[in-house]
């Protein structure tokens, strides 16, 4: 793998989409050898909508499965993952939804979406496949661009549901605190009690307030991590509230399916 297959163009959506969509990713690669896709359980609830159709594409995770589809929605990840494909062209956009997107625009319960890749007819109805049709006949990316945009736009009209108050009051204080706040100041925070958090973040989100503090933690010290590749794990561990640094190793594992040496060692080989 070399750092040129995983650049993308980041382009942002219409100013009404602010609470809903984050950015979209524009990525287009040729390559000699086939596709390889590591996923290590980044924040991420979206679409990728596939331009050029791939000969095929498996996904890795505990188990192995194929995977045919016109649109993909991809839930939230809780565990590593690793996507293949033999074909030797990849052009894709892909919809990053904030936490909260998915759920205000369709209502849906996102508990059983939780890391899984999934048809995105399961999630947007058949507007879904009508409009990949729509962008297949378009050769300008920014064309196909404004009408994902466009499509959005108006399911964010047609919002289905707002999120509770506190969903919104505990997502701000864990990205205030880098996920280093504990489940139960979320609750005080919040006025709730454990059930009714959990079941709010479950339906809402897609998985327990203390997954979410979880991933947010890991996420947070992997990136530290690839920009101080050379950092203490101890130092990590307190920077980031881990019990020590064999939690901060322990959790990196659950999350990435390696070791924080092993990822850095991969990344310095590339």
């Amino acid at each position: 793998m070399t750092l040129d297959f995983f650049k993308y163009v980041e382009v942002p959506p219409h100013p009404s989409l602010q609470d809903v969509v984050t950015h979209y990713r524009v990525t287009g690669a040729k390559r000699l050898t086939p596709f390889i896709f590591p996923d290590y359980s980044p924040i991420f609830q979206g679409l990728i909508f596939n331009l050029c159709p791939l000969d095929d594409i498996i996904l890795q995770k505990r188990e192995q499965m194929s995977l045919k589809y016109k649109v993909y929605f991809v839930g939230q990840a809780i565990s590593p993952s690793v996507l293949f494909s033999s074909s030797l062209h990849l052009d894709l956009i892909a919809v990053n939804f904030t936490p909260i997107g998915i759920f205000q625009l369709t209502g849906i319960d996102l508990d059983s979406f939780t890391d899984q890749i999934i048809d995105a007819e399961a999630v947007f109805g058949k507007d879904i496949n009508e409009l990949y049709e729509k962008i297949m006949t378009l050769n300008d990316k920014t064309q196909i661009l404004g009408m994902i945009d466009e499509f959005l736009c108006m399911k964010a009209r047609e919002r289905k549901k707002h999120n509770r108050p506190c969903i919104l009051t505990s997502l701000s204080l864990l990205n205030q605190h880098a996920g280093n706040i504990s489940v139960r100041m979320l609750q005080k925070a919040t006025n709730t009690n454990p059930r009714t958090l959990e079941r709010s973040f479950r339906s809402e989100i897609g998985m327990s307030p203390k997954m979410y503090q979880r991933l947010l933690r890991f996420n947070q010290a992997k990136q530290y991590i690839e920009e101080n590749q050379y950092t203490a794990w101890w130092e990590v561990a307190v920077r980031f509230g881990f019990y020590d640094p064999s939690h901060f190793i322990s959790e990196f594992q659950t999350f990435a399916g390696q070791t924080p040496k092993e990822y850095i060692n991969r990344l310095l080989l590339l």
